[in-house]
């Protein structure tokens, strides 16, 4: 596994109307862990996800993919990440199969035998069933493990997720963890922002919790209770 980090801002500022919203914030995320990016409304959270996936420009600081400096390399850098939204969109008429090829092929212009897409799903859980079924009869966490096999299928080095389990049913929410665990010991790094602190102690090696535009906590959920979590976060949150 690479020394080199999946991901790293330094000094991060992004400003809206002369309003900074993200104040200068630093952190590295390493291969092959997952860090969870927790925060109340209007915290930065959603703008530090924005920056990181190249929709949003920062206004300073640096934020480097894979070791690539996004604003410098912007095309090098976002080939080496892979950005799911809260809703996964896929073909309904296709296949899990079918809309993975079909994706890869948009994102790289290459595609890989059905052998290899078979087990990128495989390996993020989707059963072998399900694999040949139209994605209209998809639940919710089927879709986001498609978009996991998207992101082992493109060899990503960097993972970014937002609010993967909003919405799932605990034991679709544990099977997404399970996946995601599976995805990141591949050697990918994740970020994932999220409001559920019980299942990001559940998989995250750590916890970052922004308030007004900065890190406010930097948490190891192995040392912690969720409870423990949650009341550091409310304190923080009603310090806003």
């Amino acid at each position: 596994m690479t020394d080199v980090p999946a991901l790293e801002l330094a000094g991060v500022v992004k400003r809206y109307a002369g309003r900074t919203v993200v104040d200068g914030i630093e952190f590295r995320i390493a291969a092959g862990s997952v860090t969870a990016l927790l925060g109340p409304n209007g915290a930065g959270k959603s703008t530090t996800m924005k920056m990181c996936a190249g929709f949003l420009g920062n206004d300073a600081g640096r934020i480097a993919i894979a070791g690539i400096d996004l604003a410098a390399t912007r095309a090098d850098a976002l080939k080496r990440l892979t950005y799911l939204p809260e809703n996964v969109v896929l073909y309904e008429e296709l296949t899990g199969a079918e809309n993975l090829h079909h994706l890869l092929g948009l994102a790289t212009g290459t595609t890989l035998p059905r052998a290899r897409l078979g087990a990128a799903l495989a390996n993020v859980g989707l059963p072998e069933e399900a694999h040949d079924r139209r994605a209209a009869t998809y639940s919710k966490g089927m879709r986001q493990k498609v978009g996991l096999a998207l992101a082992l299928a493109r060899e990503s080095r960097l993972l970014l997720l937002d609010e993967p389990t909003s919405g799932l049913d605990p034991q679709s929410a544990a099977e997404f963890n399970t996946a995601l665990a599976a995805t990141a010991a591949t050697g990918v790094g994740v970020l994932m922002a999220t409001h559920d602190i019980w299942r990001a102690r559940e998989v995250a090696d750590r916890i970052l919790v922004m308030a007004k535009g900065r890190i406010a906590l930097d948490l190891d959920p192995a040392k912690l209770s969720a409870e423990e979590i949650e009341r550091q976060f409310f304190l923080e949150a009603q310090a806003v």
